[in-house]
């Protein structure tokens, strides 16, 4: 498990020892680092994690060196009777061939090995480990197989090659048809889903809606890194997005062209239309708005910073599913298919029956716009919410500030429980600037040292 130590209130890994009285759990550490080797942890600060134990000998793996903490592709080579499994690893480097490991540093591993004579394939050139186009000519006899390449260009005009160092061209996304089942590999997870690789020319989302039939609330429940999973194609677009569903009955969409929002283009931002609150999120409420003279319907989102004056920490404190609201379009995105939509009046008063006063303009960001996304700039937080921390950022050679938002999954590398275990208001920070959106007043920003 995931316990949060009551010495410093990080979350390490440690295994249960006493299930006490008072309702508490005796927990040992897994390293203790100089601090105590137990501790009694209430069950609100421990999370379980699933470790899997079956490898057998000649599994493929992913495992932690005890050298360098690290993380190899290797081989089961031996269960060791303390639990433990010796892996041999594919290229030690210099260091030691095999390395006894614990299954909870461990990640199995499925390589496809079922390629047959007259396969085309992509496959790891010896003479510079780069991957080229090549045909399976022959299936050998230790496990490997032989490739002819497509244009071996000065080197051997055939290889024998791993199976873990091939694989199939990717599926253009004009091959693929809704309703297709594959067998996926989660590839990242996010608060609103998980990208899964079945081999297409792009990974595919599967939408938080699609991953279970109950209510989801974390993607990380259900789905982690390099975990294998069913998914079914949902949806192939215009723009190149591939989506997925983890649920076969929820498919549609395939095709499906955005809204036509045409009829909500010229509704003057100051009328007040009424609005059924349909989903609530983290970061705000869809709501179907009515048109009153056409009935012309459509879906739109009501942003959290959008739903009343000042700082709203949980959207669902303020709306319910169902309710009605009076709310005010903002924009209106006619080849996206995509409405904003504000409950403020823009001025600091009430909502109701008035007319709203004039919205307030967006910030001026024009100046952060040409800053390169590989540009390190130090900033100070502003303030944090569950959902991420506001951090001011100077633009350079010039006074100019702005707010931007670092999402919770952009704070670093890993699983971040809370936002306010990493960063507090006041605090100076490093943040380089992922996307700015001038006309909304948008921008967000990372604190990891590269994009996901």
């Amino acid at each position: 498990m995931q316990a949060t130590s009551p010495e410093d209130e990080q979350t390490y890994p440690a295994t249960i020892e006493k299930v006490n009285s008072d309702g508490t759990f005796t927990v040992k550490w897994d390293d203790p680092d100089g601090g105590p080797e137990t501790d009694d942890v209430e069950a609100g600060a421990m999370k379980k994690i699933i470790v899997f134990k079956d490898y057998v000998v000649g599994d493929d793996v992913m495992a932690v060196s005890t050298e360098d903490g690290q993380r190899y592709p290797g081989i089961v080579n031996k269960i060791n009777e303390d639990g433990t499994f010796q892996v041999k690893w594919d290229d030690p480097d210099g260091g030691p061939e095999t390395d006894d490991i614990n299954p909870e540093n461990m990640k199995k591993v499925t390589v496809f090995k079922d390629y047959k004579v007259d396969d085309v394939v992509e496959a790891v050139f010896p003479e510079d480990g780069q991957m080229y186009s090549a045909t399976v000519m022959k299936v050998n006899g230790d496990g490997t197989f032989q490739v002819k390449w497509d244009d071996p260009d000065g080197g051997p005009e055939e290889s024998p090659v791993k199976a873990k160092d091939m694989k199939y061209p990717p599926i253009p996304l004009d091959k693929l048809e809704v309703g297709q089942k594959f067998k996926g590999t989660v590839r990242g997870v996010r608060e609103f889903g998980a990208f899964v690789d079945i081999g297409a020319e792009t990974d595919g989302l599967v939408h938080i809606s699609r991953i279970a039939n109950e209510r989801v609330d974390d993607p990380n429940d259900y789905v982690e890194v390099d975990q294998e999973v069913d998914v079914w194609v949902s949806d192939i677009r215009d723009d190149g997005k591939l989506g997925l569903t983890m649920v076969e009955g929820k498919i549609g969409g395939g095709g499906r062209r955005p809204a036509d929002l045409t009829p909500f283009e010229a509704v003057d931002p100051d009328e007040w239309l009424t609005a059924r609150v349909d989903n609530i999120m983290h970061f705000g409420a869809f709501v179907t708005v009515t048109l009153p003279d056409s009935g012309a319907s459509a879906s739109g989102l009501i942003h959290i910073s959008q739903i009343r004056e000042g700082f709203v920490e949980d959207a669902n404190a303020e709306l319910e599913v169902g309710q009605e609201v009076q709310a005010r379009i903002i924009s209106v995105d006619l080849e996206r298919g995509k409405m904003s939509l504000s409950m403020k009046s823009g001025g600091g008063g009430g909502g109701g029956g008035g007319a709203p006063a004039a919205a307030r303009p967006p910030a001026d960001l024009s100046l952060f716009e040409g800053i390169p996304s590989d540009q390190w700039l130090t900033g100070k937080v502003a303030r944090t919410a569950p959902f991420g921390a506001f951090v001011t950022i100077t633009a350079p050679d010039s006074d100019a500030t702005a707010d931007g938002l670092v999402h919770i999954t952009a704070i670093k590398d890993g699983f971040v429980e809370s936002v306010d275990d990493e960063v507090s208001a006041g605090d100076e920070v490093q943040v380089r600037i992922l996307s700015v959106d001038a006309f909304g007043g948008k921008m967000s920003l990372t604190m990891k040292p590269e994009d996901f």
